[in-house]
């Protein structure tokens, strides 16, 4: 059951946002935030980090920023401009982390190396902002290919198996979900349903033998992850698609 969190954790965090896309902007904001505390509170467990709360401070205060230009950006074609900026600002604080740390800073490389890695990833979830703006259709249509995908991954069987599975379920959800969107067909459907399950499958495969994610919080974290990623995905498709 351990096992299955990561992916229950993207599934209700894909609805989340799903959710919150049809509320409008500011909710969708919010439910973005949400995925970026979680992801922030488990991703120093899941990679076994030193200074766990520093990194998960640097992880959230980075993913809030990220969320907050987005959200904020007055011209719709430029919603992404100033995430080059922010992600600088947040390597910086990565290394003002760790000349901040009181601990004679050892295992340095990793902690630097895990915390920009997880800094580049949280901040892809402002994608899911951009791309609501573009198309709410497509950023549903994404969603409805995540939640099947994560859900087979859920289930008790071998892991080819279950990534095939996800896979096709992607597909077959975003298609069907397709049918009632209007500004979606069925082609741009399936293909961002196919890339969406590709990536949480991608990430899924990736960390299945670190033996922290067999920890719940490493767990939500790397489910929160998979949901942060695909919003870059759903941003690109919108912009070839729009």
């Amino acid at each position: 059951m351990v096992r299955a969190v990561p992916a229950l954790s993207a599934a209700v965090l894909g609805a989340m946002v799903a959710l919150a896309s049809l509320a409008g902007p500011t909710l969708l904001a919010g439910a973005l935030l949400v995925t970026v505390i979680v992801m922030a509170t488990g991703w120093p467990t899941l990679l076994g980090l030193p200074t766990q709360r520093g990194s998960t401070t640097v992880l959230a205060l980075c993913g809030t920023a990220a969320v907050l230009v987005v959200a904020l950006a007055g011209d719709e074609r430029e919603r992404l401009a100033w995430l080059a900026p922010v992600l600088a600002l947040s390597v910086v604080a990565t290394f003002a982390h760790q000349l901040l740390r009181r601990d004679m800073r050892p295992r340095l490389v990793e902690s630097v190396a895990g915390v920009v890695s997880g800094v580049v990833v949280i901040e892809l979830v402002a994608g899911w902002l951009a791309a609501a703006a573009t198309s709410t259709d497509l950023v549903l249509a994404g969603v409805a290919g995540l939640v099947p995908a994560a859900l087979a991954l859920a289930l008790p069987l071998p892991l080819r198996v279950t990534g095939a599975a996800g896979v096709v379920a992607g597909v077959v959800f975003a298609v069907l979900a397709s049918v009632f969107l209007d500004d979606v067909a069925s082609v741009p459907a399936g293909v961002t349903g196919a890339l969406v399950a590709v990536v949480l499958i991608a990430f899924d495969r990736l960390f299945a033998p670190v033996p922290s994610v067999t920890s719940r919080q490493a767990g939500l974290a790397l489910g929160a992850a998979a949901v942060c990623c695909t919003g870059a995905i759903v941003y690109l498709l919108s912009q070839v698609i729009g």
